[in-house]
């Protein structure tokens, strides 16, 4: 829903995982206690630059990891345009897999630090905490996808947090949608308030909820995460934003402002996410499931 941006210091510890998944140097696997492979990060260099030297003479592993939308993009291109020639075994498929299966994946998620799913803004994607390890609860989508692309399997940029409903819905797909990374829903997007009934005060049927957009990356994502259909399901949220507006008129929020700034909330930023019940500031949307509504509803309603 929002665009993330990912820092230096994730970057360099989403790096520093995948090095120390590589033991005295070595990516190993065993299967009933016998080795399946055993395999140095020189060796896999060596293979991209087998495979892919047509691609970019001067690709590696490290900068593979670190790749942005732009190259894997056109890696995946070259791919389906050479799938004789970069075509990997079975083994040579599992290096890279083998290297996702290991990546402490609640840690890159709270890394990023965003609290809600990257693609619908519906679910929470908390990490949690047993037997002494952080597990998460968000899965990691392939924007492109591990299995038709196994050389992205471990790409930074490549995973995406997200709710299991959306990770299932855009499964192996190549489809043209937002990348959460690069391109931001929350500038593309907004949700309005469609009136058809004066008494809907009291009732979901009176009014629908539209999504809106001119970006045609943005309506493929409205229609692989069948958000239209979904966001209907939050009505009552919307209902309580419409009561709300009747509540609390602006002398209201001055007179509340007056006597509990300070002590209650500390401006009135705080004292509209409080009212609304979501962050209504453009960069805190990820904070909170359904944010995005909240924020584009109450502002066509004047709650902020």
């Amino acid at each position: 829903m929002i665009k993330v941006n990912i820092s230096k210091e994730v970057e360099q510890h989403f790096s520093k995982q995948i090095d120390n998944i590589f033991k005295n140097g070595k990516l190993e696997k065993k299967k009933d206690n016998k080795v399946v492979f055993s395999v140095s990060k020189k060796a896999i260099d060596n293979l991209l630059q087998k495979k892919l030297k047509k691609f970019d003479e001067t690709i590696s592993l490290e900068k593979l990891i670190l790749s942005e939308y732009d190259y894997m993009e056109r890696m995946t291109t070259f791919i389906d345009s050479n799938k004789v020639h970069t075509k990997l075994s079975n083994i040579e498929k599992d290096y890279f897999l083998t290297l996702y299966s290991r990546l402490k994946k609640a840690d890159y998620i709270k890394k990023i630090g965003v609290s809600s799913c990257l693609y619908c803004n519906r679910n929470y994607i908390f990490n949690f905490t047993k037997n002494n390890q952080q597990n998460a609860t968000a899965q990691l989508d392939h924007f492109f996808d591990k299995g038709t692309y196994p050389y992205l399997a471990v790409c930074l940029y490549n995973l995406i947090p997200s709710c299991s409903t959306c990770n299932q819905r855009k499964s192996s797909k190549k489809v043209d949608i937002l990348h959460p990374y690069y391109e931001s829903f929350d500038k593309k997007v907004k949700f309005d308030l469609k009136i058809n009934d004066s008494t809907f005060y009291h009732s979901l049927k009176g009014f629908k909820i539209d999504i809106n957009t001119k970006d045609k990356k943005a309506e493929k994502s409205i229609e692989v995460f069948n958000l239209k259909q979904l966001y209907e399901n939050h009505k009552d949220i919307v209902l309580e934003l419409i009561q709300k507006e009747a509540i609390y008129n602006e002398s209201y929020l001055d007179e509340l402002l007056t006597q509990y700034e300070g002590i209650l909330f500390k401006n009135r930023e705080d004292l509209q996410r409080l009212i609304s019940g979501g962050y209504v500031s453009d960069d805190e949307i990820g904070k909170r499931p359904l944010s995005k509504l909240v924020k584009d509803i109450s502002d066509e309603l004047g709650l902020r």
